[in-house]
């Protein structure tokens, strides 16, 4: 019989001590049996580290555990990257947060979508759970399966990504440099990284409790605070890194980094200004920059 394929499941914690029993737990009770659960926490000043270890001290199952705690704060693109790439011993690599609950075939399920499909990475579906861990909403896709590759980026079409729970291949965290401490997310990053190696699926299957409270980074009061530029600095780095070492042509590396001078102004537009004035003088100007990238887009091929 063929060995199942290692899995690492990495459980990235900051100042949870609310939410992370359950995390925990539900990292524990997986079902997927060749299973490595990497809990890691980027130097929790709350009592989220004597949570984890009080659990662990305790589980007598079948999965390997390693407990990290880092001396000094990574944040969380740093913190993300440095686990993945250098602590992670999976082919495969499952990224959660330290406030979502998996389900309990969360992993297996990844892992029969992934060996099935040529594609680096894969998002799913989540049920929305508040603070008391009750299920008020759940994430709507119009479709069962859709992959994305980086001409959907190229051609500014919407791309809907998940974070929470997501599959990834090693070789998106192998094949490029760290994310720099300073960017604020690994979310779109990762994804960016996706589409250079060869593309993402996103599958409307529930396979996580995506946690919404006031202090998600992901929240709607907190989103708008994250500087778009480094974001950018890292996407531009990415770009960069993958034109050294994958011979891509100096074409298609201009309209990555032109594509990301786009981006930068989505963003701003999207989570920026609020006057509605400006608002619909910047929503004008963007539409312009979009159809003239295109028309280049369009020339260059």
């Amino acid at each position: 019989m063929k060995k199942k394929k290692l899995v690492s499941y990495c459980l990235f914690c900051y100042n949870q001590e609310n939410y992370i029993e359950e995390s925990v737990r539900a990292a524990l009770d997986q079902s997927y049996s060749n299973l490595e659960i990497i809990i890691s926490d980027d130097a929790s000043t709350d009592t989220t580290f004597s949570i984890i270890e009080s659990i662990i001290n305790e589980y007598e199952g079948p999965h390997t555990i390693i407990l990290n705690q880092n001396e000094k704060n990574l944040g969380i693109g740093g913190h993300v990257s440095h686990i993945c790439k250098f602590i992670a011993s999976g082919e495969y690599v499952i990224t959660a947060a330290g406030d979502d609950i998996s389900k309990s075939y969360h992993v297996q399920r990844g892992v029969d979508l992934m060996n099935d499909q040529d594609i680096y990475m894969i998002d799913f579906n989540g049920d929305v759970i508040n603070h008391e861990s009750k299920v008020i909403g759940q994430r709507k896709l119009n479709f069962k399966k859709k992959t994305y590759t980086i001409d959907d980026y190229l051609q500014v079409n919407s791309i809907q990504s998940f974070a929470p729970g997501r599959i990834i291949k090693k070789e998106v965290f192998e094949k490029f440099e760290l994310i720099s401490s300073n960017c604020p997310t690994e979310d779109s990053v990762t994804v960016l990284r996706s589409l250079l190696l060869g593309g993402f699926l996103r599958v409307n299957e529930t396979l996580v409790y995506y946690r919404k409270h006031d202090l998600n980074i992901s929240g709607a009061h907190n989103i708008g605070k994250l500087s778009n530029m480094r974001i950018m600095a890292q996407y531009y780095r990415d770009i960069l890194h993958f034109y050294d070492n994958n011979s891509i042509s100096d074409m298609k590396c201009k309209l990555l980094l032109d594509r990301i001078h786009l981006e930068l102004d989505l963003r701003n537009q999207r989570y920026g200004n609020k006057n509605k004035l400006l608002s619909r003088v910047s929503t004008l100007l963007l539409g312009f920059k979009i159809r003239k990238f295109k028309k280049k887009l369009k020339l260059a091929k």
